[in-house]
């Protein structure tokens, strides 16, 4: 594995932490979202879920498929 192999690998593993932990269940959102972002929890629902897609799209920015 390349230099550039295992960083993009760590990126990406990094990233995937971040959605695994740092975001919160629908569960928990919708019993905070009001009190935490003043935003009801179908607005933040879709806030989280955009905010997901947009870290997918910086993690595999520049990555290419293994060949």
């Amino acid at each position: 594995m390349t230099e550039q192999e295992k960083n993009n690998y760590n990126k990406m593993l990094n990233i995937l932490y971040k959605i695994g932990e740092a975001y919160k269940t629908p569960e928990e959102m919708q019993n905070s979202s009001e009190e935490e972002y003043g935003l009801e929890y179908e607005e933040a629902l879709e806030m989280a879920y955009e905010n997901i897609q947009e870290e997918a799209k910086f993690c595999i920015k520049g990555i290419t498929h293994i060949k």
